[in-house]
């Protein structure tokens, strides 16, 4: 199979992480980098660096000149939408990082139009591709009816003490769409729906700075047997991870729940007794996982694969609407 051919639009910082690890990634090739007119210095240094040929400050002109078959979308949270509807209705292929879009509303309205163009439209949310998150799944029935469930992620923003001092990002802007639930919360979230299902009632718990941003906050999931926990902050650091157990053992995540470094699972046993199995070591970095398998289902046209990855999405994008207009 050959290299996806994509455009990246932006020049953020998960555009810059990405780019750092292209050499992991032969599944693509970046052939464009778009960006606005004030980031065009940036953008030609990055290109230079990673033998990307061509650089544009116009997106208009860069998807009529082409050269690609998908484009990745990392800017900042509030322009995924319109960022993501241009480039469809140019009739590409489109990967738009998480929060997918602001609201499920306009998730759904750039689906249609995906279909409308006979393209695909997937979501840059690294948990599920991760060969962790499969052993995870694998493991869950072992455990039993689950009885217990809590995930987090927090990590102070290097952004945050500008934000103290009163110097403006979008980070910390709600008219951008930033905040912990869905800069840092949303990989929970779509971590536990993918293990546990759609809750039956959620809400979100959190802690606000002056001009309204949650800069942390605790999401609750109800289950109707269980309660689910899901803690993310941006203004402090805690120890991340996630726990979910039953009578038959529990299964434990280390670390980022974008990434999941360390999984294992410990079947039976009562007061730290048990067996544990360990899960699967990568050796690729986290987002190798998710292009790798985006090329494979846009160059196979794999229509179940894409309408799953679509449910998925729709589902936290619904839950997300409910924990923000709760």
């Amino acid at each position: 199979m050959q290299p996806l051919q994509l455009a990246v639009l932006s020049t953020s910082r998960i555009v810059d992480e990405f780019l750092q690890h292209l050499s992991d990634m032969p599944e693509i090739s970046v052939q464009a980098l778009c960006c606005r007119p004030q980031s065009g210095e940036k953008a030609r240094d990055w290109a230079q660096r990673y033998g990307i040929p061509a650089v544009y400050t116009d997106e208009e002109t860069c998807y009529r000149t082409g050269g690609f078959d998908a484009v990745y979308i990392g800017t900042a949270n509030h322009l995924h939408y319109s960022a993501a509807k241009r480039a469809l209705a140019a009739g590409y292929h489109v990967i738009l990082e998480k929060p997918f879009t602001g609201t499920a509303a306009e998730a759904r309205e750039l689906y249609a139009l995906a279909d409308e163009k006979g393209v695909m439209l997937l979501e840059a949310v690294t948990t599920y591709y991760l060969p962790q998150y499969a052993f995870l799944k694998a493991e869950l029935p072992k455990i039993g009816p689950v009885r217990g469930a809590m995930a987090s992620f927090c990590a102070r923003s290097r952004r945050y003490d500008d934000f103290l001092q009163g110097i403006w990002n979008t980070t910390f802007d709600p008219a951008c769409q930033g905040g912990a639930l869905n800069d840092m919360n949303v990989y929970n979230l779509h971590l536990l729906t993918g293990l546990l299902g759609v809750p039956k009632r959620a809400e979100y718990r959190p802690s606000c700075a002056e001009n309204g941003i949650d800069t942390a906050g605790t999401v609750l999931l109800d289950y109707g047997g269980v309660t689910a926990a899901a803690l993310a902050a941006k203004d402090s650091e805690g120890i991340n991870g996630m726990v979910l157990q039953g009578p038959g053992g529990r299964l434990v995540a280390e670390g980022g729940t974008n990434a999941l470094p360390v999984v294992y699972s410990v079947a039976g046993g009562v007061r730290g007794g048990g067996t544990r199995t360990d899960g699967p070591q990568t050796d690729r970095h986290r987002m190798a996982y998710e292009f790798a398998e985006f090329a494979r289902i846009i160059w196979e046209k794999d229509t179940a694969a894409e309408q799953a990855a679509r449910a998925r999405t729709l589902a936290v994008m619904d839950l997300l609407d409910t924990l923000h207009n709760g």
